[in-house]
């Protein structure tokens, strides 16, 4: 960009690209082929609290008599409504000490009393928010969906059986309303707002991962970051002038060049899109995955304040959910996959490169540190 107007005889323009995801190991959705020039870092304080003090854990919810647990991930379509109801239900249901949603309520102080459920879509959302709105009249009113800035629907207190809803723009208005509890889709909640307290601090405390993030099998966009990952990052290495050498002139090399990218574009949208049957592409989804549940925990730790993170879905840890911890490994569990791409970079020993691990350190050492203490306990909590 910075030397696009130099072809018309014009200075160029400077470019300051910001992002705290831009770097990103093998990623293919968010990794950015551009120098990381300047790293900016919170406050000493506030980076001690975060990776000190944010707490994750299992919360697997047994589907009925037996020991199976709920798996929404990877459910077919016309099971998912009926998995989700009976997650809401499990969580929000009062057991010996009020339910699971009011215990973890109560771990926080007024300012940050509130929690988000992540589910996959803006459809599962309502589900959810429903389920739990009508379950009690402890939920009533104390339950808001978020909802796309185009829906057409009427935002604020709804009827009996329907949550309210807030738009998606106005997320940051959540410490306006009664809600304890925020439903939303994982997505939505990425990236591109603040949710703040009057204090400046995020004002959720605790997110419920209902959900684990998979590709979804009509999606294009995976398939075109593939092609255009392998692209980039192939015009930055040795073997693109090599290869372009290699041809007889410059219309046979970028010919060649096309033809192994229409392999890689086919090859992309044949392989399964199931993260356990991915295969040696399974590390790229996998720092496309971690990258996206960072951003979602993000929004609870702004401000540099500790975040309590809640994997109920048991497809992040199918071992663990079925009582066997010890058989978990990085091939079977999204979250061990996760630790074990980012581990090459944060121990002593590593053979990364001092400038890539100073960048890893600096933008996912909370994320894995929390990782770490979970899966080193490897112990799981599942809820009878």
């Amino acid at each position: 960009m910075p030397d696009l107007p130099r072809v018309d005889g014009r200075p160029g323009t400077n470019v300051l690209l910001m992002s705290g995801s831009s770097w990103a190991g093998s990623s293919s959705r968010y990794h950015v082929s551009v120098p990381v020039g300047v790293i900016l870092l919170p406050a000493e304080d506030h980076l001690k609290a975060v990776v000190g003090g944010t707490e994750m854990r299992f919360e697997f919810l047994q589907s009925g008599a037996g020991t199976e647990t709920l798996k929404l991930s990877g459910a077919d379509l016309d099971e998912r409504p009926e998995i989700i109801r009976r997650m809401v239900t499990r969580l929000g249901e009062p057991d010996h000490d009020g339910s699971i949603l009011e215990r973890e309520l109560r771990e926080w102080p007024d300012a940050r009393r509130r929690i988000l459920l992540l589910v996959g879509s803006y459809d599962e959302a309502e589900l959810a928010a429903d389920t739990l709105h009508t379950l009690s009249s402890r939920w009533k009113g104390r339950v808001v969906r978020l909802v796309s800035d185009d829906a057409e629907v009427v935002v604020g207190n709804d009827d009996e059986r329907h949550a309210p809803v807030l738009r998606r723009g106005d997320v940051d208005t959540l410490r306006h309303t009664d809600a304890e509890i925020l439903v939303a889709p994982l997505l939505a909640v990425e990236r591109g707002h603040n949710i703040l307290n009057d204090d400046k601090v995020a004002a959720i405390g605790s997110v419920f991962f209902l959900a684990r993030p998979n590709p979804r099998p009509d999606d294009l966009g995976l398939a075109v970051h593939t092609v255009n990952d392998w692209l980039v990052r192939f015009t930055d290495s040795t073997d693109f002038a090599e290869h372009l050498r290699e041809a007889t002139d410059v219309d046979e090399g970028a010919s060649a060049i096309r033809k192994e990218a229409r392999t890689r574009w086919y090859r992309a949208l044949a392989r399964s899109l199931g993260w356990s049957s991915l295969g040696v592409d399974r590390d790229t989804v996998t720092w496309d995955l971690l990258v996206l549940i960072w951003q979602v925990i993000g929004r609870l730790v702004r401000g540099g304040v500790p975040a309590r993170v809640v994997f109920v879905d048991s497809a992040f840890a199918p071992e663990t959910a079925a009582g066997k911890p010890a058989d978990e490994t990085f091939a079977t569990s999204l979250l061990h996959n996760i630790h074990a791409v980012l581990t090459p970079y944060l121990t002593a020993d590593s053979t990364e490169s001092a400038h890539d691990r100073y960048i890893v350190d600096a933008l996912y050492r909370p994320l894995w540190a929390a990782l770490d203490r979970l899966l080193n306990d490897r112990t799981s909590e599942c809820t009878l």
